[in-house]
């Protein structure tokens, strides 16, 4: 895997990530909901160390998903422009 994509992956998982766990700061979810979201980062960050970026989209996608609850919000990642 080239540098150039591990940055576009980590990129995409920081983004989608952050959208997510900035919504929740606000008390959304349980505290098992706060500690897998740390889980799933993780495991992302260790697949894309380990030079598995399927591994890390399925986290990424993951967090999309998660993320689609709060499409309306103004800050929501997946708006184009």
């Amino acid at each position: 895997m080239n540098d150039a994509r591990r940055t576009a992956l980590h990129d995409e998982l920081d983004t989608w990530a952050s959208f997510v766990r900035a919504r929740v700061a606000s008390g959304v979810g349980s505290e098992q909901y706060h500690e897998s979201l740390g889980y799933a980062f993780g495991y992302a960050e260790a697949r894309l160390d380990l030079g598995d970026p399927d591994g890390a989209r399925s986290k990424i996608a993951w967090f999309r998903a998660e993320a689609e609850r709060w499409q309306d919000h103004p800050d929501w990642p997946g708006r184009t422009a």
